[in-house]
């Protein structure tokens, strides 16, 4: 965990050293965007807005219940309608006529303080009717033209929202004049309610006339359909079939009442006759009969009984059968119980008549019922046509006061006119633009360049493909780098002679590490013949060759060679004369070598390139000229040459076959990756022996953002050569 949070540091630390490298170009940036945005808010015409609220109710104020029950059902319809209505042309017109604005556009026109908007609008129309006329003349434009013109402006500057979470809509408008937004925002809230006033009312007007024309055929109608009914009546002598089947239907309820209660009695009486049929099959006495029983006279003929049987009894025992007393108490007791069985032969009989009365009536009243059901199917169906055309009269009926209901209902409503849409607050002129915000715009200018800086010092760092350190050396192109040479700016001395200048600057010191990594490249055997070549121009490899030759001559006699024959530049840089040289040599000119020496080193000779040959690669390749750097080899310790770059010219390759060490300068923050690959695969190509590679014009501060182990600060007592 630790590591990582390191880790994390460590590359924070490394984003923070880039953006310092290029932070002049980052804070350059910043400063272009500011000024892009001065020069925007400067050149951008002031854009003020207004805005007004008002309250949409979806339920007009005198909705019945099903049309509050519609509107608050579709709610979210009715919404974007509104807002439909308000962007629409037939609005924007209406505030163009409101506002008089074709007029004033008119006027402004001719005075030369007019807004520039509806100057703009007015040009336009002229370029685009004159783009697509056919005729060379311009035709005028009509007032209608800039109306709609205008009205389309307005469509397009007008903006509406809310009605989502509450009935408050809001619109607003955008408008180079102040009080022109607040203007038209008004205008658009007032054409909007008469708008919707005017449609409610001209669907209500029309309904009405609809209805007050079906109204009158509907009544001539009912009267029509009244008067056949009335005509049938009088002819068929009947009366109205509700009225007729009212009657019988009493009469069904009656008989019907009358049915119940005779079968009741019928019931009740055939119990009873059943009881005395069986007492007269079983040949019984009528006395066990319950009606025999319940009756008064039959319980006193009973009691009348009893006592006589006492009576008899009491006799019997005292007189004996044949005594008058007892003769005349039988006589009695015989007469009282002939009385007795009467008596229930009367009752029974009774409830036989009973019986048959009861039954006679059931009869009867069943067959006044089937008689009434019979009249009565009898009249419905001659009552067929009567029971249509009093249909027929219902039926218009209803339908009639239903229209005169409608109709009356908007009569009411064609004078009320209340509006469900209210304003809430009117608009006002601002007194601030909305465009441009002058301090977004500042601040995201500068946010916009520090971005734009920062993608810039990142993206230039992450895409650059060229070498910065001596680390990135090794890794891409896979040799040993030697070393780094400092880059000298506004120096006194040149950077060719700063080792003759100061042998403990950092320049020498860098110089002399190079030179250690050459030696040490094969401490056994060090290499006699090196040579130094690049990629291409400018890159430092003569600035190398010279002081690399100079660090060489402390240790033994040197020889520094100029090849380059096609841009020469040694002699050039040391101040030395450029003729004659090797060139004259090898194409004969001249029978020996001409050496030259800078001061105090009398171990350095310096062989310069001389006039520039036509066919240099033809003398680099000659036997004359390797015979030349044999010779060369046999008296000098070490030779040191300066050879042309390696993409432009094969020169190098054809030196590099004869060298014992070739170096590769590389421009630091220059030479590209694929370019210095390049390099390496055509000297390879030819069995060069690459010895290593060079970071050239290297700034120490700017190598420091990598690692701080590149940075050399002073150490011998000089100062850096920057």
């Amino acid at each position: 965990m630790q590591s990582n949070i390191a880790s994390d540091e460590i590359d924070l630390k490394q984003y923070y050293k880039i953006l310092k490298r290029y932070k002049w170009a980052i804070l350059l940036i910043t400063v272009l965007s500011l000024i892009v945005g001065f020069v925007y808010i400067n050149k951008t015409i002031p854009i003020y807005q207004a805005s007004a609220k008002i309250q949409a109710d979806p339920v007009q104020p005198n909705a019945s219940l099903q049309d509050q029950y519609v509107a608050n059902s579709t709610v979210f319809l009715f919404y974007e309608t509104q807002y439909e209505i308000i962007l629409s042309r037939k609005v924007a017109e209406t505030v163009v006529d409101k506002l008089d604005l074709v007029e004033r556009n008119s006027s402004e026109k001719d005075n030369e303080d007019s807004t520039q908007t509806k100057a703009v609008v007015l040009d336009w129309i002229i370029k685009i009717k004159s783009f697509f006329d056919d005729e060379e003349e311009n035709i005028p434009v009509s007032d209608e033209d800039i109306r709609i013109q205008l009205a389309q402006s307005i469509q397009g500057n007008l903006n509406v929202e809310g009605g989502t979470q509450s009935q408050i809509i809001n619109i607003s408008y955008q408008s180079e004049d102040p009080q022109l937004a607040a203007d038209v925002v008004n205008a658009v809230s007032d054409a909007y309610i008469e708008f919707g006033l005017n449609a409610r009312l001209s669907q209500i007007k029309d309904t009405s006339q609809w209805l007050g024309e079906q109204l009158e055929d509907l009544r001539g109608t009912l009267q029509l359909s009244e008067d056949r009914l009335r005509d049938f009546r009088v002819s068929q002598n009947m009366m109205d079939t509700e009225q007729q089947q009212r009657i019988v239907n009493t009469q069904l309820q009656t008989l019907n009442t009358e049915l119940v209660r005779a079968q009741t009695m019928l019931s009740e009486a055939k119990e009873l006759y059943d009881q005395v049929i069986q007492v007269e099959n079983s040949g019984g006495n009528y006395r066990s009969l319950g009606p025999v029983l319940q009756s008064n006279t039959i319980r006193d003929l009973v009691r009348e009984e009893t006592t006589l049987v006492r009576k008899v009894q009491e006799l019997s025992e005292r007189y004996g059968e044949k005594h008058p007393k007892m003769i005349a108490a039988r006589s009695d007791l015989a007469s009282a119980q002939e009385n007795l069985n009467a008596e229930a032969q009367k009752i029974s009989a009774n409830i036989k008549s009973q019986y048959r009365s009861a039954k006679a009536q059931a009869d009867n009243v069943k067959q006044l019922i089937a008689e009434t059901r019979n009249n009565l199917q009898s009249y419905q169906g001659e009552s067929f046509e009567l029971t249509r055309l009093e249909r027929e009269v219902e039926n218009n009926r209803r339908i009639y006061e239903n229209f005169l209901a409608k109709l009356m209902e908007t009569d009411v409503s064609v004078d009320y006119d209340a509006s469900n849409i209210r304003i809430i607050d009117r608009a006002i002129a601002p007194n601030y633009p909305i465009k441009p915000r002058k301090s977004i715009i500042v601040v995201a200018s500068i946010v916009m360049g520090l971005m734009i800086g920062i993608l810039y010092a990142l993206g230039k760092e992450t895409l650059g493909q060229v070498f910065r350190t001596p680390d990135e050396l090794e890794s891409v192109l896979q040799i040993s780098s030697l070393g780094v040479t400092p880059l000298v700016r506004k120096s006194k001395i040149a950077p060719e002679k700063q080792y003759l200048a100061d042998q403990r600057s950092t320049f020498a010191e860098a110089i002399n590490t190079i030179r250690t990594g050459v030696l040490f490249s094969n401490i056994d055997n060090p290499p006699q013949s090196i040579l130094i070549t690049s990629t291409y121009g400018s890159e430092g490899k003569t600035t190398l060759s010279i002081n690399l030759a100079i660090s060489m001559a402390q240790l033994g006699k040197t020889a520094l060679i100029e090849l380059d024959l096609r841009k020469p530049m040694i002699a050039k840089d040391l101040g030395l004369a450029q003729k004659p040289g090797i060139s004259e040599f090898l194409t004969g000119a001249e029978e020996q070598i001409s050496l030259r020496r800078v001061e105090d080193n009398p171990n350095l000779d310096i062989i310069v390139s001389g006039s520039i040959p036509t066919n240099p690669i033809e003398l680099l390749a000659s036997n004359k000229f390797k015979e030349m750097l044999d010779t060369l080899k046999s008296k000098y310790d070490y030779i040191v040459i300066d050879s042309p770059p390696t993409l432009p010219v094969s020169d190098s390759c054809v030196l590099a076959k004869m060298c014992d060490f070739t170096i590769i300068a590389v421009k630091a923050e220059d030479t590209k990756l694929s370019s210095a690959k390049e390099t390496i695969s055509r000297l390879q190509k030819v069995n060069a022996k690459i010895g290593g590679c060079v970071l050239t014009q290297a700034s120490p501060k700017k190598m420091s953002y990598y690692g701080e182990h590149y940075y050399q600060d002073k150490y011998y007592g000089t100062k850096e050569m920057t």
